[in-house]
């Protein structure tokens, strides 16, 4: 299977992603977008063992959805759940988050952040990485896709 490369410039027409948890599993990088529209964006991440999203808090809805491995969902910093393959948390606009893997095998997550959240062509190799980048303000969205 091809890689699939991300659009950099507004979409025209559907974008048909066959079987998702194969297109994850393609790519061991923390954050890669792999689709970005004018009201939207999906970005594929997986969590090492041990690793975690991070503590955060967006000015943009989150929808995750668990494709693989464990976790605990922690909201406000204090109040969790524990999280399996096929669960679907939707996170709002302020909410402080975070996703902790707590298995034996990476945690394969696709999540859609609405408006987007990331540069269109975005590949983080680490957590650590991904926020370096967005402290420095090299991790913005396009203008197009900045759509509420």
């Amino acid at each position: 299977m091809a890689q699939f490369q991300p659009n950099t410039k507004p979409p025209k027409g559907f974008a048909i992603f066959h079987n998702v948890e194969e297109v994850a599993s393609q790519s061991d990088k923390f954050r890669r977008v792999l689709w970005t529209g004018t009201h939207s964006q999906l970005v594929m991440m997986t969590v090492p063992v041990g690793g975690e999203i991070g503590q955060e808090t967006h000015t943009v809805d989150q929808h995750l959805f668990f494709l693989s491995g464990t976790a605990q969902a922690i909201e406000g910093g204090t109040k969790t759940t524990d999280i399996h393959p096929g669960d679907l948390v939707i996170v709002p606009a302020g909410t402080l988050h975070n996703f902790k893997n707590t298995g034996p095998t990476p945690l394969i997550v696709a999540t859609v952040y609405a408006p987007a959240e990331h540069k269109a062509d975005t590949v983080h190799d680490t957590l650590e990485q991904g926020e370096k980048l967005e402290e420095e303000g090299k991790d913005e969205p396009p203008e197009w896709a900045k759509q509420k």
